[in-house]
């Protein structure tokens, strides 16, 4: 018998196909969806009887969704590894989508029952963040991975180093959103992210069961904001008749910290309201990124 509330994850980058033995941390998550499942393809020899032959395994798949809570600092590796880049290194400190593969193992313990597994080659091929007024900011993490170990033993996360549960982020923290360098003055009630890196498990005669390598292709960007219907929301879904970009500029504050998302050009669009005449009317208005690259901004205090 095992209970949710003893699950432990934890996360070290991996620079080739072998089990990290070093650079653990804890990694912090409302659930861990990662799990492997395997494909059995049946043999067609004919055996004189109605029973089917055993089937023999000849793919496996490790993928899963990784959920949290935005805190400042706690995923920036993860989130390089969404934009499928490295941090800059300046100041502020900038995001945008590359060719740069980050691969962690990742390690999920059940603890009191002493099952621990262990995924391998890990790649972020999806990433979403929601925000909406009822609730704290939360990300999902999208993952594959081309390995998977197991252990009745022990861990293989090797003294992981614990990550601070630092201040959280709701509906609350968003700051000033700007439409075209402008502040949009009227009510957002919700926004979302989503980046899908289109990811590809390659698979080669000879490998193993999970594949050899992982390859992103296109980076479909896109989102939604639902906002109050005005003169504004107007003029912004009507762009959908004509393609007109517009940019958006979205500040997540922590404190005197915070990531700033500045998407440079989106599309966008939407339906005209059908509202009952008890209705608070909103609108919908979907966004997909073009031409250029989202960036995440880190300003730290």
């Amino acid at each position: 018998m095992s209970s949710g509330a003893r699950v432990v994850s934890a996360y070290a980058k991996q620079s080739d196909k072998t089990l990290p033995l070093t650079g653990w941390k804890i990694l912090p998550n409302i659930t861990n969806g990662l799990t492997v499942s395997t494909e059995l393809t049946n043999s067609e020899m004919l055996s004189g009887g109605r029973i089917g032959k055993a089937g023999m395994v000849t793919s496996a798949t490790v993928q899963g969704d990784i959920e949290t809570e935005m805190m400042f600092g706690a995923y920036d590796d993860l989130l390089a590894g969404a934009f499928w880049n490295d941090w800059s290194g300046e100041t502020p400190d900038t995001l945008s989508i590359g060719t740069t593969k980050h691969q962690f193992a990742i390690s999920k313990d059940f603890t009191d029952i002493n099952v621990n597994h262990a995924f391998l080659g890990c790649v972020v091929s999806s990433f979403g963040l929601t925000v909406d007024t009822s609730s704290l900011i939360k990300m999902k993490f999208g993952m594959t991975g081309i390995g998977y170990q197991e252990s009745k033993t022990e861990s293989f996360a090797k003294t992981p180093t614990p990550t601070p549960d630092t201040v959280k982020a709701s509906g609350l923290s968003i700051g000033e959103i700007k439409v075209d360098g402008t502040k949009l003055d009227v009510c957002v009630e919700s926004f979302s992210l989503d980046i899908d890196n289109q990811t590809e498990v390659q698979k080669c005669l000879g490998d193993n069961i999970y594949g050899g390598n992982v390859l992103a292709m296109i980076a479909n960007i896109s989102g939604s904001m639902t906002i109050a219907y005005s003169q504004k929301a107007h003029e912004i879904i009507t762009n959908q008749l004509t393609g007109q970009t517009l940019s958006l500029e979205v500040p997540i504050k922590f404190g005197d910290s915070q990531y700033v998302i500045k998407i440079p050009k989106f599309q966008v669009s939407g339906e005209i309201p059908s509202p009952s005449g008890t209705d608070l009317v909103t609108v919908d208005v979907n966004y997909t990124v073009v031409d250029e690259s989202p960036i995440l901004e880190k300003h730290t205090a």
